[in-house]
């Protein structure tokens, strides 16, 4: 069902049981979701190893944002108004290097009271395995929602590097106590309230705004805008994951439901990453994961849509047989 990205991802659209069985099966049977997290995240990890083999210290980047996923009423787990918009709201840990990429992890944001989205983003940003730590230079991509010091303390504690969007109101102690609006492009700067290291900023005009970024290492102002960017590959995912694999259309009434929901989307994402090719769209990829990884199911799916046309195949002079070979 998540595979089939060009239907609308919904429990009454599954071909081979009823929408009542798989909403006991996402809210009610006791399977295993925790250690279905832990297969799923030690397979990514491990991707990612794999696509690093014979590379000296290469870079991972690690992209951390937070996405919204828009819900009217209440009945649903932890449907919030946040940034203007009544919904769940997701921070996601996404990695990426070279062509392996996909979301590692995520955390809910419960509401105000509640552990903000810089604190879900330290406490995903601490879940990397110390085997991707000492095979990687980790850099850390974010916008300005989280330039807060202490989350800039905690990625520097973690040995990690950083490009992170600052906003222009921002006041630094260097090149004077100004704000960050009247610093350079590609100039040294040093924040007010983070006094750790000089960073390099990087500033772009977009129409009638400009978005600013410092960097932790050492780089010229087009190369922080540039590194900034890539974080767009997080983006995408949100786009294709809500539009294509059905992280919008959770509409279930537990938690738990909730977490398998997303377990499941985040499957079907890294299928579909790990079988692409050059020249594939997203939507052949999962299409040929399908096939590659559950061909019983693609084949019942097959069948039934024979089944379900017999009668109209009979009437236009067809008669469909099928065995199967043993040999």
């Amino acid at each position: 069902m998540f595979l089939d990205t060009a239907t609308k991802t919904a429990l009454h659209r599954a071909e081979l049981v009823s929408k009542s069985a798989l909403s006991r099966l996402l809210n009610e049977y006791p399977w295993d979701t925790a250690q279905g997290w832990a297969i799923l995240q030690r397979a990514q990890w491990d991707a990612l190893l794999v696509a690093a083999r014979r590379k000296h210290r290469p870079l991972l980047r690690l992209s951390v944002d937070l996405t919204s996923i828009e819900k009217k009423g209440s009945t649903l787990p932890f449907v919030r108004v946040y940034n203007e918009v009544h919904g769940i709201h997701l921070v996601v840990l996404f990695a990426e290097y070279g062509a392996v990429k996909f979301p590692v992890g995520y955390r809910v944001y419960r509401g105000k009271g509640t552990a903000t989205p810089v604190t879900l983003a330290r406490e995903l940003l601490r879940t990397v395995p110390d085997a991707i730590r000492r095979r990687f230079r980790i850099r850390v991509l974010a916008d300005s929602g989280f330039e807060s010091a202490v989350f800039l303390d905690e990625v520097r504690q973690l040995g990690f590097e950083f490009v992170v969007g600052v906003r222009s109101t921002r006041r630094t102690m260097h090149p004077g106590e100004v704000t960050v609006a009247d610093c350079p492009h590609g100039g040294y700067i040093e924040l007010k309230n983070w006094p750790h290291d000089p960073l390099v900023l990087g500033r772009v005009d977009r129409g009638d705004r400009v978005f600013h970024a410092v960097s932790s290492e050492l780089m010229e102002g087009d190369e922080v805008v540039a590194e900034g960017a890539k974080r767009w590959s997080e983006e995408s995912f949100f786009k294709e994951g809500k539009h294509q694999f059905g992280l919008a259309q959770f509409a279930l009434r537990t938690a738990v439901g909730l977490d398998r929901w997303v377990l499941l989307v985040f499957l079907a994402w890294t299928l579909a990453i790990l079988h692409r090719e050059t020249g594939m769209t997203l939507e052949a990829c999962a299409a040929l994961a399908l096939m590659t990884v559950m061909p019983d199911v693609h084949l019942n799916r097959l069948l039934l849509t024979f089944s379900r046309n017999s009668e109209f195949l009979r009437q236009h002079g067809y008669s469909l047989r099928y065995a199967r070979c043993n040999s």
